[in-house]
């Protein structure tokens, strides 16, 4: 099977497993964005395309439910012996339904959350799109469907066997925090589906209307929106791979973003910023670059030294702007709101060159110090 796992820029907190929808691949924009908002998000996400589609090997018209239940394990086996056991599970339509009786099964116990997208309740659900050709699969052992432009070859035995799936002696054996995301103008799956995988599975579980959201998730920001649910729900299921090394109160440590040419993550005792070149300059731009760090840091601490000044005075708020002038000019525009007098502006406007940042810029020296 052919996958993807798109990484967080840091050392990621947990790995996920994201099962694509009946017929599609890991790249549709459901399983690509998804994928990425969890990694936004710090979550390391294993997309793969089921046999037979996608780049994956075989022919789809040899698997069944069955067999893609056991590929969702097979994933899991993967990611354990090559990265991590995944602790998340997600599935969108089809791929959701196999994903909730993935998580039934014991090899499947690192698994400490589960999220569907539009899933049905019955699996069976997936052939309504061609009840009319499915007495030929039967008689036939084969029929050829076009879906989204492509023939795809059904087989009796993949009917027979979603025939033979009852989710009822399952679902309530699924022993996994629940969440399901399910548009309410879904006309692909209703919404009903999830109300009834809902009550048959036990708690903590949620179900979640996603607005506005078509079936395959390629309306507006929705793939997006869904991993932000997803990212954010699971956090306190997952058990985080990695502890964050200590940072003092006056240090911060960078490393390399992963996937990136000049990314950086700066590990600050508040917590990580982000930092990258501009475009223009070779970076992706997907983070702030060195100078507007620096810009960022004489603004707040002007900010805070006016603030500091005005102790006992009617300051309303203060609106500092750097502009990089030059190479090795900075222009600093600062207004002040509320009623000052002239005395008192002008206390204030000194009182912005007092900064410790400022401080450090006129007479900065950086000592390196061997590791």
């Amino acid at each position: 099977m052919a996958g993807t796992i798109d990484y967080p820029d840091s050392p990621p907190v947990a790995y996920a497993i994201f099962a694509h929808c009946f017929t599609c691949s890991r790249h549709v924009p459901a399983a690509s964005r998804v994928c990425k908002t969890l990694a936004e998000h710090g979550i390391a996400a294993l997309r793969f395309d089921f046999p037979g589609l996608g780049q994956s090997e075989g022919e789809f018209e040899d698997t069944t439910f069955t067999t893609n239940v056991e590929d969702i394990i097979a994933a899991s086996r993967w990611l354990a012996d090559n990265h991590e056991a995944p602790q998340l599970l997600v599935g969108h339509s089809l791929g959701g339904a196999a994903a909730l009786k993935a998580a039934t099964r014991p090899e499947m116990e690192s698994i400490a959350a589960v999220a569907t997208l539009g899933a049905p309740f019955d699996p069976a659900h997936s052939v309504l799109h061609f009840a009319d050709r499915v007495r030929d699969a039967e008689e036939e052992g084969c029929v050829t469907v076009t879906l989204a432009g492509r023939d795809i070859d059904i087989s009796r035995e993949f009917l027979e066997d979603l025939a033979d799936t009852n989710p009822e002696a399952y679902l309530p054996e699924m022993r996994k925090p629940l969440l399901l995301l399910h548009s309410p103008v879904d006309q692909t799956v209703g919404v009903g589906n999830a109300q009834k995988i809902f009550s048959a599975t036990r708690y903590p579980k949620s179900l979640v209307a996603m607005d506005q959201a078509d079936h395959l998730l390629t309306r507006g920001d929705s793939a997006r929106r869904a991993g932000r649910l997803i990212a954010e729900w699971a956090r306190p299921y997952l058990r985080p791979s990695r502890e964050r090394a200590a940072v003092r109160s006056d240090e911060v440590t960078s490393h390399v973003a992963a996937g990136t040419k000049y990314g950086v993550v700066l590990d600050a005792p508040a917590g990580e910023l982000k930092s990258d070149l501009p475009k223009t300059s070779g970076g992706k731009g997907r983070g702030h670059s060195p100078v507007d760090l620096l810009m960022a840091a004489l603004a707040a601490a002007s900010t805070h030294a006016i603030r500091e000044a005005a102790t006992g005075m009617k300051l309303d708020d203060v609106e500092v702007t750097i502009v990089n002038a030059s190479r090795n000019i900075f222009e600093r525009k600062i207004v002040l709101r509320g009623e000052l007098s002239a005395a008192q502006r002008r206390q204030l406007l000194d009182a912005a060159r007092t900064s410790p940042v400022e401080n450090m810029l006129a007479g900065a020296k950086i000592m390196d110090i061997p590791a």
